[in-house]
This record gives structure tokens, sequence and C-alpha cells, in this order.
């Protein structure tokens, strides 16, 4: 196996992801880890928590408290953007890449937080990013949680569905909104430039962690928010986070 020295921890194996380093020593701390999942041809940064039942991934943070757009370009989804440490969408490729590593399951753990204080979770195993030729197309598996299953959203509304769907962003929409789009009464073209984030929109779909962070009192009943609507349906919420478990 590859190896590399990590002079921010003081170890010399290039892991394959936050999994295989807690796997390898169960003591090292959260941080940002230099991971070479198998089939990449480089390595990259990522972040890792670090605890007693496991090292997971982070590909996904927003909060609020590095006032980080998401409103970005298709390029700057598919590379990622933010800080490792804080905000940051990890990016498409390398998303594709940690869910696509022979030999190794992937499930996903989404972490939410509304502004009461509340706290809610969604996994999804197995769950897989398809490459640019698919346009990331995402496959999330069987659901399980205490913040219900916003990818599939309410059956009874025609594209609420975001299960198999091509990601999306404002200067490429890959969603079903064609011709056009409605709710609301309002009439769009393009899901991303409704919700105003890059997403794996529908038409235009249920869930949208990327979307805008608003806080109390005017963090209510917003199209573009910080939405996972099977769990907090009218409301912004105040932190989402999006995990890679690898077993």
């Amino acid at each position: 196996m590859p190896r590399q020295y990590n002079s921010d921890f003081g170890f010399s194996f290039l892991a394959r992801d936050c999994s295989d380093i807690w796997q390898r020593n169960k003591h090292f701390s959260s941080g940002v880890y230099t991971v070479k999942p198998v089939g990449a041809k480089t390595a990259f940064k990522v972040y890792c928590k670090i605890s007693k039942v496991g090292g997971w991934t982070l590909i996904q943070k927003h909060n609020g408290e590095d006032g980080l757009s998401f409103e970005k370009s298709w390029l700057e989804y598919e590379n990622g953007f933010g800080n490792l440490r804080g905000e940051h969408w990890l990016g498409l490729e390398k998303m594709h890449l940690l869910t696509h590593q022979k030999g190794r399951k992937c499930k996903l753990r989404i972490g939410l937080g509304d502004f009461a204080g509340n706290k809610a979770y969604a996994e999804y195993n197995p769950f897989r990013i398809g490459d640019a030729k698919t346009f990331y197309r995402l496959s999330a598996g069987k659901y399980s949680g205490s913040a219900g299953d916003a990818f599939a959203g309410n059956n009874e509304i025609e594209g609420d569905n975001e299960r198999c769907s091509r990601f999306s962003a404002e200067d490429k929409p890959n969603d079903n909104c064609w011709p056009r789009c409605i709710s609301g009464g309002i009439m769009f073209l393009s899901c991303s430039r409704q919700k105003q984030a890059g997403w794996w929109f529908n038409a235009c779909g249920s869930a949208n962690l990327n979307g805008i962070w608003r806080e109390p009192p005017n963090y209510k009943n917003w199209a573009s928010s910080v939405s996972w609507p099977t769990w907090r349906p009218e409301e912004s919420l105040k932190f989402s986070e999006m995990y890679l478990i690898h077993e």
C-alpha cells in the first residue's frame, strides 16, 4: 500500500478513507488527513471525525459560521470549496472516488440540528455517487434514522423523490424541470436557480442541504433554505453534516 508522511499527525501511511485511519489506530484525533481511495490516481485531504465508534469522512458541512455561500458553479461543486475544518463541500469527484472503492462498503450518515437545540440523523446504506458521465448520480440505499427519508420525499407529490437524481448546479441543470417546473404557483426553468444551490434535484425534490443558511427570526418558509423537510418542514436548519462511513 502507498505510504505518505503526514506531519500534522505524525504517521507514515496513506489511508484509503477516515474509516481506514480509525481501523489502523483508534487513538488518532479528529482533524484533516491525507487519503487516497482505492482506484484514485492522486491523494487529497479530508476532514475525519474520529471517535470510539469509528472514523467518518466529512463531505459536507453547512452551519453559517464561516458565512460560506453554496451558490456555486458546476466546476466548483465538482472540485470542492470551503474550509475543511469549517464549512465546506468536499467535491463530487472526490465523493465518487470515496464511494466506489473496490472491496469497501460505504454508507452515508447525515447529521442535522435546528435552532431549538434538537438533533436528528438519517443514514443510507449502501451509498454511492456516480461518475462525471452520470452527472454524479445519487444512489441512496435503505434509510434508517430519526430525521425521515427526505431523499424519497412525499410519494404523492410528483418530482419529490430525489433518489437516482443527477447533480445540478445553476450553470449546469440536470434536473427534470423540462420544459418548466411549477411550485406554489411560481414557474421556473431550473431547480438550482430557484433553490440557489447545487444539489441532486429532481423536479425539484424534497431535501436541499446546500441551501441558503438563515437564522431566527427570519428562517421559516423559504424555498431556498437548508432543508430536510421530513424532519423540519418549514424551517431552515441550524446545521447539516454529511459523512461517509466505510466498512
